[in-house]
């Protein structure tokens, strides 16, 4: 049987299009669109966008692919299945209207946070709705080994209820904090309430930093913002009534409870930790994974638009509360 092939443009060739992999061994990692789908099989490549010519020319070297400065040019000439947009969120509803103008597509892949705010959120989805377009959001850490199997050990109580959870996020809530509150509606399903304990400072360009209690299904989760002026830091920390799961970069471990052999009916965290694979140095190749998943038919953990609507609904609750 032949394998299904879809064919893509990127739109937008910066950081996560383009660059982030750019200098760095492919056989290890795979951290940009650009990468990520010229390597994967199930789809074919056929241009990349950006109103920067230096950018398009180190692309169209890189990848032997052509390039456009405008987003009409491409469409038009290529009519691809997927549309990879990859834009800054600023021009995300700018680009999804220009699209729609002069070319509709069987599937969009947009960058996270999808659009500006809720509005543009909304609008994006129900574009998308109204001329049968399947969207998808680039919401990558759900996408990852590490991730997925976190998911399977809750839903098969290998990670059980109750569960506490403690988060730490910077450079804004909607930008990165957006990132893991996408990731704990995937763990722990829809959020059921919030509450903000301290509004926190707004970093510049990227909006505020609370400091907020959240309430899922069988977990609370306390979200603390760091300082990204110092330096980036993203950790999750999982307390259940079976073991600790701490994710630090890298660096996923599962600690499970054993019986203490010196003070009976006393519990303690095990000495020794299970390390998970996480899949983090590839992140964007799992994306392209599981988009291909989705689109063939298969259970995928991709994120579609309408996951994407609930993570900016809860984000746009936590922002306005007083």
């Amino acid at each position: 049987m032949t394998k299904k092939v879809f064919s893509c443009v990127l739109i937008g060739l910066g950081d996560i299009g383009l660059n982030y992999d750019l200098h760095q061994d492919q056989d290890e990692y795979i951290k940009t669109h650009a990468r990520a789908f010229a390597l994967n099989s199930g789809f074919d490549l056929k241009a990349g966008v950006d109103i920067d010519n230096k950018a398009c020319n180190i692309f169209s070297e890189r990848y032997a692919i052509d390039s456009y400065n405008e987003i009409e040019d491409a469409l038009l000439r290529i009519k691809p299945d997927l549309i990879i947009l990859a834009v800054p969120t600023s021009l995300q509803i700018e680009s999804i209207r220009r699209i729609i103008k002069c070319f509709i597509p069987k599937i969009i892949l947009c960058e996270k946070p999808m659009g500006n705010n809720l509005a543009e959120g909304k609008e994006i989805v129900s574009t998308c709705s109204k001329y049968n377009i399947n969207l998808y959001v680039n919401y990558v850490r759900r996408c990852l080994p590490g991730s997925k199997e976190v998911k399977e050990r809750i839903d098969n109580g290998l990670i059980k209820a109750p569960i506490k959870c403690v988060f730490w996020y910077s450079k804004g809530l909607k930008h990165n904090g957006s990132h893991y509150i996408n990731l704990m509606e995937y763990w722990f399903g829809k959020l059921q309430a919030a509450q903000v304990v301290n509004k926190g400072r707004e970093f510049p360009g990227f909006g505020f930093e609370p400091y907020a209690y959240l309430k899922f299904n069988n977990c609370e989760v306390s979200i603390i913002p760091a300082w990204e002026e110092c330096y980036s830091h993203y950790t999750i920390e999982i307390i259940s009534s079976t073991g600790r799961l701490y994710w630090n970069q890298d660096n996923l471990e599962w600690t499970k409870v054993t019986k203490s052999e010196n003070f009976k009916g006393y519990n303690f965290l095990a000495n020794k930790s299970e390390k998970l694979f996480t899949g983090a140095a590839k992140y964007q190749m799992h994306v392209a994974d599981e988009l291909y998943l989705a689109l063939t038919g298969e259970f995928s953990s991709i994120c579609t638009g309408e996951q994407a609507l609930e993570t900016l609904c809860s984000i746009d609750s936590i922002l306005t509360m007083n």
